[in-house]
C-alpha cells in the first residue's frame, strides 16, 4: 500500500505537470460516464413513478371507496385487483370519509376518458375536476401560460395541446355539450390529463361509476398526521382504497434501493462492453505518449534500483488516478445536470417531475466501469514502462524494444469465433450479434499490431512524408495500434447500424414501408372526428382547387346516434396455427358507406351488378369467401371505451364482388342502409378518383395548406407511385457521426505523433528540410491512422450489418397479408441481398473521404516552420 500511494503521489504531480494531456485524458474518461449517468437519472427521474397512479402533490393521501367495497386488499401504490369495475356501487359521502380519518380536510377530484369538441375537431382524453389553486393541489402541476381555473366552466389544457388549443378558446364537453373555457396552460405530473376543470364545470354523473383501478371518484386528503400502513388497512376493511404519501414513500425507498440486478439487465451487457472497449482505445495513446515522456523519469527510478514490478505500479497509478478523476468527475456532472436540464426535459417529455431519483446502483456500475477504463488504457503503457533500458535513456539514445507483433493466433482465433458467432446469432436477437460483433474487434485489436507491421514492409516505395508517417507508425506501435483500433471499433458500429438501416428502408415487409392508401394518383383527405361545419369547410377548400364537374368521393363510417364515430371488425380470413397475419388495411379500409361513386373508386372500375346490390340495399362485399349464406357479420366497437347501448354484433345482406387489381376498402354498403342497423354514418373520408381527375402535386399541396388552416386532424394524401429509396437523412446522421468521431480521434493521435515526432523533426530541419516537409509529415500520419482504422472497420462491421438484417426470422417466413379490400395473399419475403443493403455513399466517405479529410485537417492545422534542433550542453 506504501508504494501505492507513493505511486499516486508521483502520478498527480506529474499530472499537474502536463496539464494539457491530463485534461484531454479526464475529458475522454468523464465525458461518456457523464453522457451515461445523465441519462440514466433523467429517465429514473422522469419515469419513476408509474403513469396510472394519480399524484398526491402536497396532499397526505388520495382516497376512494364504497360500502360495497369492505374488506379490500390494496398494495402500498393503491393498487387492487380484488374489486372489478363496473359493479353497482354506493360512494361514500365527503362527511362519512372526514369521520373515517378525524381531524383531516377533503377536497373533491374526479378524473374520465371523455370526449370533448375543439375548434379543430372532436378530440378525446383525460379530463380531471379538481380546485388547482388549494394547496393541496400544488406540485401536481406548473403552470406554464395563463391563470387558474377559478370559477365553473373554466379550465387549463395540457402542453401537448398547446399547439391546438389556446386560452381564450371554448370547449364543449360530454353529450350535453358543456361549455369549458380555456384560461390557461399547464404541465401535468404523471397520470397527466388533457384537461382540468374547476369543480362544479361537469356532473358527477359525466364520470361514471366508481372505478377501483383509476380515481373516477376521489379526494385529496390533508389529514392531522401520515397516514400508516395499519391506517390504510383499517380504511380497507371499511371499503376506502388510500394511496398514502407515507406508505408509498417507504415502499419506494425500499424498491429504489434494492440491489437484485434483474435479467433484463443482461442484453445491455455487449453495448456496454462495446462503448468501454472504445473508452480504452481512445485514451491508450494519451497514456502511451505521457510514458514516453515520463521515460526519463522511469529510468531514473529503475536507475537507483526500481524493480520493473514498481515502474508498471508508477504508470498503472496514472491509470487509476485519471480514471477515479474522470469518473467521478463524468459521475458528478451527469447527476447535476439533471436538475438543471429538468424544466427543459419536462417540457420534452410534457410531464412534470414528482420527485429527483438517482439510479445510484447504476450511477455506481458506471463510475466502476470508468475507473476501470482508465486502468486498462495504462495497461499497455504500464507494460512498456517496465521493460525500460535506464542507460539508453539516461545517454539520450533510443530505446531498443523487442519488435512485437501483437498476438496474431489469438487475434485471428477470436476473429474466425467472433465471426462463427456473428453468422449463427443472426436469427436470434440484435443483443447477441452485439456480443459476437465485440468478440471480433477483440480479436481484430489483438491482429492490428500484425496489421501495421505489415504496411510497414510495404512503404519502401512511397514518398518522404508517408514512409516517414508508416515506419514513425511501425516503430511507435504502443502509440498506433491503439488510435488505428480505437477508429476501428467506431467504424465497426457505423457500418453495421448504415447496413441495417438501409436494409430496413428497401425491406420487401410492406409492413415495413408506407402503405398506399388508394390507388395511384388519387387524392384523399381522411379524419377520424370531425364536425359537420368543419367537413363542409374542409370539403369546399377541395372544390376550389378542383375544375369544374369533377366529382368527389365521400366516404362515411357508422358512428352512433349522438355522433361518436365507432370501430367495425369484419371476419377474418382463416389461417394455419403458426402462421401470421398482417392487416394491410389503411385509413381508407374496413367498412364505408357512401354511394355510386365510391364503389367506383373502391372497385377501381364500373360495375352495373355491384351498383343494382348497393341500391338494393345490400353490402359489397370485395372479398367474396367473407359471406356467409348471403350476409355479412361485423362486430362494432366504440372508440371511446364506453359500454353501446345497441347491439354489439350487426348483420347485412352482402353480395361478393372481385375489386379491379387492389381494392380499398372491404365492405361498401349504402348509408340507408347501414342507418337501418340502428346507427348513423358520419364522413371519414373525401377522395378524388384519378378516374375522374388526376391532381398534380402543387395543387395537392395548395389543398392540404388550406385544410391544415381549418382543422390539425385532418390527413391529406396523394397517391404515388413508390419511387426510389431515400435513405440520405439516414446517411446524413451517420456522416456526421462518423466525421465528428473518426475525425476527432484521428487528430488526437496525430497530434500526438507529431509531438513525440519532434527530434526527427529537428533532425530533417537540421539537414535542410522544406518547410513544407512538416505539414507534409502530418498530413501522412493522419493518414495512415485514418486509413487503417477506417478500412478495418469497413471490413469488420459488414457481418454484423448482414446479421442484423436477417434478425426478425419470424418475419421472413411465409405469412398471409390482407389487403385493404380484405383479400389474403401469401407471401414469402426474403432478405434483400447483402449488396443491396450496403450504403456505398457512406462506405466511400468512411474508407476514402475520412482520410483524405484527416489529411487535409493536419496539414491545415501545422505550423509548417520547422523546428530547429536544441543544443546539448556537455
Amino acid at each position: 500500500m506504501r508504494g501505492l500511494r507513493a505511486a499516486l503521489r508521483i502520478s498527480r504531480r506529474t499530472a499537474w505537470r502536463s496539464k494539457g494531456r491530463s485534461a484531454l485524458i479526464l475529458a475522454m474518461l468523464a465525458l461518456p460516464v457523464a453522457v451515461i449517468t445523465f441519462t440514466l437519472t433523467a429517465f429514473a427521474t422522469l419515469y419513476d413513478m408509474p403513469p396510472s397512479q394519480y399524484p398526491l402533490g402536497r396532499a397526505d393521501a388520495v382516497v376512494q371507496g364504497a360500502r360495497e367495497w369492505s374488506g379490500l386488499s390494496q398494495n402500498a401504490w393503491g393498487e387492487t385487483d380484488s374489486l372489478e369495475a363496473g359493479t353497482k356501487t354506493t360512494p361514500y359521502a365527503q362527511a362519512e370519509i372526514a369521520g373515517l380519518i378525524p381531524g383531516s380536510r377533503l377536497i373533491p377530484t374526479s378524473q374520465q376518458f371523455l370526449r370533448y369538441l375543439a375548434p379543430g375537431g372532436y378530440e378525446m382524453g383525460y379530463v380531471r375536476q379538481v380546485d388547482l389553486r388549494d394547496p393541496m393541489s400544488q406540485d401536481t402541476f406548473r403552470l406554464v401560460r395563463g391563470r387558474l381555473p377559478a370559477a365553473p366552466g373554466e379550465a387549463v389544457v395540457s402542453t401537448r395541446l398547446d399547439e391546438q388549443i389556446r386560452p381564450g378558446v371554448t370547449l364543449l364537453a360530454t353529450e350535453e355539450r358543456r361549455p369549458l373555457r380555456v384560461v390557461g396552460v399547464a404541465l401535468f405530473a404523471p397520470a397527466r390529463p388533457e384537461i382540468v376543470v374547476f369543480p362544479g364545470s361537469l356532473p358527477d354523473s359525466t364520470f361514471g361509476p366508481a372505478d377501483p383501478q383509476q380515481v373516477t371518484h376521489g379526494w385529496l386528503v390533508d389529514a392531522p398526521r401520515p397516514l400508516s400502513w395499519p391506517d390504510v388497512r383499517r380504511l380497507n376493511a371499511r371499503g376506502l382504497v388510500v394511496r398514502s404519501r407515507a406508505v408509498v414513500d417507504s415502499a419506494s425507498r425500499e424498491t429504489r434501493f434494492n440491489l437484485k440486478i434483474d435479467s433484463s439487465t443482461l442484453p445491455a451487457l455487449p453495448w456496454t462492453g462495446i462503448a468501454l472497449l472504445q473508452v480504452v482505445l481512445a485514451a491508450g495513446p494519451a497514456f502511451a505518449v505521457g510514458r514516453r515522456r515520463r521515460a526519463r523519469e522511469f529510468a531514473l527510478v529503475a536507475a537507483q534500483g526500481g524493480s520493473p514490478a514498481q515502474l508498471r505500479l508508477i504508470a498503472l497509478a496514472d491509470g487509476l488516478l485519471f480514471g477515479v478523476a474522470g469518473a467521478t468527475a463524468g459521475a458528478v456532472i451527469g447527476v447535476a445536470a439533471v436538475p438543471l436540464a429538468m424544466p427543459g426535459l419536462e417540457l420534452w417529455a410534457e410531464t412534470l417531475v414528482d420527485s429527483f431519483t438517482v439510479p445510484w446502483i447504476s450511477v455506481a456500475l458506471v463510475a466502476a466501469l470508468g475507473v476501470a477504463a482508465g486502468v486498462l488504457a495504462a495497461l499497455a503503457p504500464a507494460v512498456g514502462a517496465g521493460r525500460t533500458d535506464a542507460a539508453a535513456v539516461l545517454s539520450g539514445r533510443r530505446e531498443r524494444r523487442r519488435d512485437r507483433a501483437g498476438r496474431p493466433l489469438l487475434g485471428a482465433v477470436l476473429v474466425v469465433a467472433g465471426l462463427t458467432a456473428t453468422a449463427v446469432s443472426a436469427r436470434h436477437g440484435i443483443h447477441l450479434i452485439a456480443a459476437s460483433a465485440l468478440l471480433t474487434q477483440l480479436g481484430l485489436v489483438a491482429l492490428v499490431p500484425a496489421l501495421v507491421r505489415a504496411v510497414g514492409r510495404a512503404a519502401a516505395r512511397l514518398p518522404l512524408p508517408l514512409r516517414f508517417a508508416v515506419r514513425d507508425a511501425v516503430r511507435n506501435r504502443g502509440r498506433t495500434v491503439p488510435a488505428v483500433a480505437a477508429v476501428m471499433t467506431t467504424v465497426v458500429v457505423l457500418t453495421a447500424t448504415g447496413v441495417a438501416l438501409r436494409a430496413s428502408a428497401i425491406s420487401p415487409l410492406p409492413f415495413l414501408r408506407d402503405l398506399p392508401q388508394g390507388p395511384v394518383g388519387s387524392l384523399q383527405i381522411s379524419a377520424a372526428d370531425l364536425t359537420p361545419q368543419l367537413w363542409d369547410r374542409v370539403r369546399a377548400a377541395v372544390v376550389r382547387e378542383l375544375p369544374a364537374g369533377v366529382p368527389l368521393v365521400e366516404g362515411r363510417a357508422l358512428a352512433t346516434k349522438t355522433g361518436v364515430p365507432l370501430g367495425v371488425a369484419l371476419p377474418k380470413p382463416a389461417k394455419s396455427e403458426n402462421q401470421g397475419v398482417f392487416f394491410m388495411e389503411g385509413r381508407s379500409g374496413g367498412l364505408l358507406a357512401g354511394d355510386e361513386s365510391l364503389l367506383r373508386y373502391v372497385l377501381g372500375r364500373e360495375d352495373p351488378e355491384a351498383v343494382a346490390a348497393l341500391r338494393a340495399g345490400k353490402a359489397v362485399v370485395l372479398n367474396p369467401s367473407a359471406v356467409r349464406k348471403g350476409r355479412i357479420r361485423a362486430d362494432v366497437m366504440r372508440q371511446d371505451a364506453r359500454p353501446l347501448n345497441t347491439p354489439e354484433t350487426i348483420s347485412l345482406p352482402a353480395v361478393g364482388v372481385r375489386p379491379t387489381g387492389q381494392g380499398w376498402a372491404r365492405v361498401v354498403v349504402a348509408p340507408e342502409a347501414a342507418e337501418k342497423t340502428g346507427y348513423v354514418t358520419v364522413t371519414t373520408l373525401l377522395a378524388v378518383n384519378p378516374a375522374d381527375y388526376r391532381m398534380s402535386q402543387a395543387s395537392a399541396d395548395r389543398i392540404a395548406a388550406a385544410v391544415e388552416a381549418i382543422t390539425p386532424h385532418a390527413m391529406v394524401r396523394l397517391e404515388t407511385p413508390p419511387g426510389p429509396v431515400d435513405d440520405s437523412v439516414v446517411l446524413l446522421v451517420l456522416a456526421a457521426a462518423a466525421a465528428v468521431l473518426v475525425l476527432g480521434m484521428a487528430f488526437v493521435a496525430t497530434a500526438l505523433a507529431a509531438a513525440e515526432a519532434r527530434p526527427d523533426l529537428e533532425t530533417m530541419a537540421a539537414v535542410g528540410a522544406a518547410p513544407r516537409t512538416k505539414r507534409a509529415v502530418v498530413a501522412g500520419q493522419a493518414l495512415v491512422i485514418a486509413l487503417l482504422g477506417t478500412t478495418a472497420g469497413v471490413l469488420a462491421g459488414l457481418p454484423p450489418g448482414a446479421a442484423a438484417t436477417r434478425v426478425p426470422s419470424g418475419l421472413y417466413r411465409p405469412m398471409m397479408m390482407v389487403r385493404p379490400d380484405g383479400v389474403p395473399v401469401i407471401v414469402h419475403p426474403r432478405p434483400p441481398a447483402l449488396l443491396l443493403t450496403i450504403p456505398w455513399p457512406l462506405i466511400a466517405l468512411l474508407v476514402v473521404g475520412l482520410p483524405l479529410l484527416a489529411a487535409l485537417g493536419g496539414a491545415v492545422f501545422t505550423r509548417s516552420r520547422l523546428p530547429l534542433p536544441r543544443r546539448r550542453v556537455t
